[in-house]
């Protein structure tokens, strides 16, 4: 039996394109990952082993699947994209390990940004166990859909995510940095951030104007505690609506006498003149307690 060329590969992907008549869609966000280093690389970053129950976000024609699938995954994927299902059950290896493909592998037509993960998942998955989620996310979703998946309760051991390279360096980023933000805490305040490889535009079909990054997002054993979590993001949204001004200006709002204001910041040894991105989410939470005590 002749061995496969992977779907990563750029010749194998050009051939399903021709075979199919298939086009990237731009307003799907679509970008054929055409790199087997790359794909590879993030299903070591998942840490993929034999069993593990897999969520795939945007199979898109499979170049990242196949690899799930071979590295011992067994595969629940989320497709909004109706004209792929056909090459999906075609193109994918049609036994691994000896099982076929529909025993190691699901596909559902539905936004997960609608998902019923319970719901779905059952009797494909053993719900008693975690799972791990996997995506190469369309840039314009990415903040969406990371939000919809730490709200979900879904029971996952780790987020494996490509993204933008810019929402990514903003995930990682560190108090000083000019990409610390709202999106930095309002992530970290959660979860652990792993940046663990970067993968350049050439790397997809056709190829986008931006590199990616792929981010491992792993929950924190104890999650942060922010007091009031709907007061604490209006706060950082606030302070960093100016990124410019001081941290003192961008709380006018709050705490309109200027003398109270330096004196609340003082109190907790923060310079009234330090800009929002010099603060770390510690000092965000000693804010939150003060202005709500």
């Amino acid at each position: 039996m002749v061995k496969q060329i992977p779907i990563a590969s750029p010749v194998r992907t050009q051939a399903i394109v021709n075979r199919y008549f298939v086009r990237a869609k731009k307003n799907l966000g679509q970008n054929f990952l055409v790199d087997l280093n790359a794909v590879q690389g993030i299903a070591e970053a998942a840490g993929i082993q034999e069993g593990d129950q897999v969520i795939e976000i945007g199979p898109g024609i499979g170049s990242l699947t196949e690899q799930l699938l071979l590295y011992g995954g067994k595969v629940f994927a989320y497709e909004v994209d109706d004209s792929l299902p056909e090459i999906l059950e075609t193109e994918l290896p049609q036994r691994i390990d000896g099982e076929p493909l529909s025993s190691r592998f699901k596909l559902v037509l539905k936004d997960v940004l609608k998902a019923n993960f319970a719901e779905d998942l059952a009797g494909f998955f053993d719900l008693t166990k975690p799972v791990k989620v996997v995506a190469n996310l369309p840039y314009y979703i990415t903040t969406p859909i990371i939000f919809s998946l730490l709200e979900s309760g879904l029971n996952f051991t780790s987020l494996t995510l490509m993204m933008q390279k810019e929402v990514a360096d903003r995930l990682a980023a560190g108090p000083g940095n000019k990409d610390y933000g709202p999106l930095t805490i309002a992530v970290q305040t959660r979860m652990a951030v792993d940046l663990a490889l970067n993968v350049g535009h050439a790397s997809f079909m056709p190829q986008p104007k931006v590199d990616s990054a792929v981010v491992v997002l792993t929950p924190l054993k104890t999650p942060v505690d922010v007091g009031d979590p709907e007061k604490f993001n209006r706060l950082v949204k606030l302070c960093f609506a100016q990124r410019r001004k001081t941290l003192s200006n961008n709380l006018k709002t709050l705490v309109p006498d200027k003398a109270e204001r330096e004196s609340l910041l003082t109190n907790l040894k923060l310079d009234p003149r330090v800009r929002p991105e010099q603060l770390a989410i510690s000092d965000y939470i000693a804010l939150n307690q003060a202005l709500n005590a």
